[in-house]
């Protein structure tokens, strides 16, 4: 999809990102704390969908994804972590509940730098023991 970078998605603007329960994408350490992994802010599509926490709720980014977490992290981390390379905007197939999508590719680096900037939204934890996940189905 072409992606038009919005300059209004920048600063301080809070963005929500899903994390599975799969164990590639979460580990639990032995206090039972849960922490995702820097494959959560990278895309085979190069498209990494986020959805505006000012234009939505958790509650309805998790809707139909049981089990899943949900992390944020603000506009402003994503651009410095990846650099000019990289587009926040809206996604014109699905613009509902402030659906965007950080286009371009992003960098094992950059992914680690999203990871440790990123913070679990409270009470947002994904389920611990997952059930299996369908063979070729991923986020």
């Amino acid at each position: 999809m072409e992606c038009e970078d919005d300059p209004n998605i920048s600063g301080d603007v809070v963005l929500f990102r899903r994390i599975p329960p799969w164990p590639d994408r979460v580990t639990w350490d032995a206090n039972g704390q849960p922490h995702f992994s820097s494959c959560n802010f990278k895309d085979k599509e190069n498209e990494l969908s986020v959805h505006l926490a000012s234009e939505t709720t958790p509650d309805e980014v998790l809707r139909e994804h049981d089990g899943f977490g949900l992390v944020q992290i603000t506009a402003q981390q994503v651009r410095e972590a990846c650099g000019t390379g990289i587009k926040l905007c809206r996604c014109r197939e699905d613009p509902a509940k402030g659906h965007v999508l950080i286009c371009g590719r992003i960098s094992g680096g950059a992914a680690k730098k999203l990871q440790r900037a990123a913070k679990w939204v409270e009470g947002r934890w994904p389920t611990r023991n997952p059930p299996e996940l369908p063979v070729g189905l991923s986020e």
